[in-house]
Order: C-alpha cells, then sequence, then structure tokens
C-alpha cells in the first residue's frame, strides 16, 4: 500500500490537472464549497440583530462578514474582504501583528452566571488525547491520527540580561509556558499495514510549546517534530498546534451565563499563511461547574502570499481568493481556562494564481478534531 500524504504541495500538483477543482469552474463545486459556511452565515446575520443594539462593534463586525459572504461583489467599509483576502495594510487596521487579542462582549447571558478562568498558572500538568482527520485529497479518505499527549505549564524563561525600566514605563506582561508533548500517535483505524503505522509511530517526541498571558490568547508558537519522520506526516503536529492555539481562548473579566457570547479578534499562523481570525464563543450550557462554549471561526488571509513550505518550485505563490472558517463546541471549568475537552471541524482553501485566470488550481483542506485534556 503506497504511504498516502496529506500535504497540501503534494496536492496541489494533482489538482492543477483537473479543472473540476478550479475555482469558478464548476457550478456544483461552488456549490458544495459554500454550504459548510451557509450556517455560519446564518448564524453571524442573526446574531448580528440580537446584538445591533447593546454592543453596536460587535454588531457591526458580524454584520460585516455576514455581507461579504452573501456579496461577494462588493466589500464592506471596514469589514472583511469579500475574496477573504485583505488589501494592502487592511489586516493591520483589523488586528495587528503582534498585538493582542481583542475581546469585545455582546451579551453577560442569564443568570445564574459563572466566571470563567484566568490563564493556567506554573504547576498545571494534565494528560490526555487528541484525535486529528486531515483531508486535504477529495479522492483518498481522511487518516484519522490519534495522539497521546501530556500538557505543562511553566515559568517563563527569565531573561538573561533584562533592559531597565524607564521612569514610568509599565512592565512587561507575565507569560506562562505551555509545553505540549507527544508521548505516543498511531492511525486509530482497523487494518492499518505495519509500515504506515510505523510511520505515524515517529511522530511520538513531537512538542508544541507556546506562551499565554493574561489575555488567554496563545502566542510565541513554536513546534519541534523529531528526525526521520516522513515529511508526509508533518501536518498532523501542525495540525495539533492549530488546534491547541485555537483553543486558547480568552474570556470575560466578568461572570457569563447561558446565551452570553463574545467576540474574538486576533492575529495567527495558520499553515503558515498570515491570517486574521474572527471568533465568536457562545454560552451553550452550565451543568455545576462545567460550561459548554461553541466557537464560530472565520479567517482572512493578511495578504495574497502564499509561499508556503514544500510547494513545488512552479506552483502559483500567490492566492487570488481564500476561504477558512470552522465550528464546534468545547467544554470548560469555572474558575479555569484549560479546555477540558471538545469537537472542532475546519476548512482552509485557496484558489491560487492570478484573479483573472479562466481557471487556478485549488488547495483544499479539512481537518475534524476532538481532544480530551482531562487527567491530572
Amino acid at each position: 500500500m503506497k504511504t498516502p500524504t496529506i500535504r497540501p504541495a503534494l496536492v496541489l500538483s494533482a489538482v492543477a490537472l483537473a479543472s473540476a477543482f478550479a475555482f469558478g469552474c464548476d457550478k456544483k463545486e461552488k456549490e458544495r464549497d459554500s454550504e459548510g459556511e451557509k450556517a455560519a452565515s446564518d448564524a453571524g446575520s442573526s446574531k448580528a440583530n440580537q446584538v445591533a443594539a447593546d454592543e453596536p462593534d460587535l454588531a457591526n463586525a458580524m454584520k460585516s462578514v455576514a455581507a461579504a459572504r452573501a456579496n461577494p461583489g462588493a466589500a464592506s467599509a471596514g469589514g472583511p474582504p469579500p475574496t477573504g483576502i485583505f488589501g494592502p495594510g487592511e489586516a493591520d487596521k483589523a488586528a495587528a501583528k503582534g498585538a493582542p487579542a481583542s475581546l469585545t462582549v455582546g451579551s453577560d447571558g442569564s443568570e445564574p452566571r459563572v466566571l470563567l478562568g484566568a490563564p493556567p498558572k506554573p504547576g498545571l500538568k494534565r494528560a490526555g488525547t487528541v484525535d486529528l482527520a486531515t483531508q486535504s485529497d477529495p479522492q483518498q479518505g481522511a487518516i484519522p491520527i490519534q495522539f497521546a499527549v501530556t500538557l505543562e505549564s511553566l515559568k517563563p524563561k527569565a531573561e538573561a540580561d533584562p533592559k531597565p525600566k524607564a521612569e514610568g514605563e509599565a512592565a512587561a506582561e507575565v507569560l506562562t509556558q505551555i509545553v505540549v508533548k507527544v508521548t505516543g500517535a498511531r492511525i486509530n483505524a482497523p487494518g492499518v499495514p505495519a509500515d504506515l503505522m510505523n510511520a505515524v509511530s515517529k511522530l511520538k517526541g513531537s512538542r508544541v510549546e507556546y506562551q499565554v498571558g493574561a489575555a488567554g490568547t496563545a502566542v510565541n508558537l513554536h513546534t519541534e517534530i523529531p528526525k526521520g519522520v516522513d515529511p508526509g506526516f508533518r501536518d498532523p503536529v501542525q495540525a495539533l498546534s492549530d488546534l491547541l492555539v485555537g483553543v486558547a481562548l480568552p474570556f470575560p473579566s466578568k461572570p457569563v451565563g447561558l446565551g452570553g457570547y463574545w467576540m474574538v479578534t486576533s492575529r495567527d499562523v495558520m499553515m503558515g499563511l498570515d491570517v486574521v481570525t474572527y471568533r465568536l464563543i457562545k454560552v451553550e450550557k452550565i451543568e455545576g461547574t462545567l460550561v459548554s462554549l461553541s466557537v464560530n471561526t472565520k479567517r482572512y488571509a493578511a495578504s495574497p502570499a502564499f509561499d508556503i513550505e514544500g510547494l513545488p518550485p512552479d506552483a502559483p505563490k500567490l492566492m487570488a481568493e481564500f476561504r477558512a472558517g470552522g465550528e464546534g463546541k468545547i467544554s470548560v471549568a469555572a474558575g479555569e481556562s484549560l479546555a477540558k475537552d471538545g469537537d472542532l471541524q475546519s476548512m482552509i482553501g485557496a484558489a491560487l494564481g492570478p484573479a483573472d485566470a479562466k481557471q487556478r488550481p485549488m488547495v483544499q483542506v479539512q481537518t475534524r478534531a476532538s481532544f480530551n485534556f482531562g487527567s491530572p
């Protein structure tokens, strides 16, 4: 059995030969692509009406997203771009590079309300599992990979020679270091050939590190993959890091109840692409101290650059259109910030080449993920 690969770069070379996967060339393809976004667009539109009175900024942001999806031919002033790609300098206006994520509360919900936690303090330890299934070739099924992981929060490394603070200068934000280690990896399916299982098992020893501050979002992401891992199996670790960043959520500073929701806007890196991310988080259920949240995500490229690692030399390095989004549910305990468990799905797609090309190759990656970090 040939070892399958899930790298978008390898998918591109095959997809470029088939016009059925070119953006705008196949009506059925466009309809199929739009189905996964309809619910998020509808939800954004209804929520925009719901919060228009008590939170204009949040309402305007969601209206912009809905308008851009409903009318691809016209951009909303100050809103996300209809092509999914910001113009020069526009992404910095939405979320500056290196700036902390912004949080806007739409509603604090109904009573009873609970206060969700601050970022984890050093000394937290958890063990759990992460199941990922990533598909980038419609002719191949997704490869379900299960990671056994440990998660630990550490004190950040002290600066070797910290600079003295000028008079009146604010102290630097204290960041907590999060280290996630892969202690095992396997394909979670029956009848897997030994060579394929062995290739995946070599992901053991991978690690993802990031930091969280008072805002609760992940910054300074760093990924390490052991030597000897087949290049075709490096993407699952990238998907793991994307998941970890995606569930590192900032929470309101005041208690929230059933129906409460907030918008988080951040500047992130996804699959090596510079993106602006909008996440709408809503309180769906409260059972004792356990809070269930829904997370709806939309992402927009900060520029048309598509010069990611592993692309063939002759592949287009520019995007004409970009689409990315996701949805899912996570559970978190009151007073804690680390999610206990959850199920998420996401899609990222790009039409490559100049905007005026009659046919453009398309790269599309879909990921389903579930995780459980419940064991101390």
